[in-house]
C-alpha cells in the first residue's frame, strides 16, 4: 500500500469514526445509552488507524 493510498485509507476510516460518533449522540439523545457493538467498532476502526500509521 503506497502513501496514498494509506492517507486515503485513514481518511476515510476518521470520517467512519465521526458518522459512529454522531449516530451514538442521536441514540443518547433518544434515551438509548451504551448500545452494544459500537465500542467494538470503535475499537476496530483506531486499531486500523494505528496500523496505517
Amino acid at each position: 500500500m503506497n502513501e496514498d493510498m494509506k492517507i486515503g485509507a485513514k481518511i476515510a476510516l476518521e470520517g467512519v469514526k465521526e458518522e459512529l460518533i454522531k449516530v451514538r449522540a442521536e441514540l443518547k439523545r433518544k434515551g438509548y445509552d451504551n448500545r452494544r457493538g459500537f465500542t467494538t467498532i470503535e475499537a476496530y476502526i483506531d486499531d486500523s488507524i494505528k496500523e496505517l500509521k
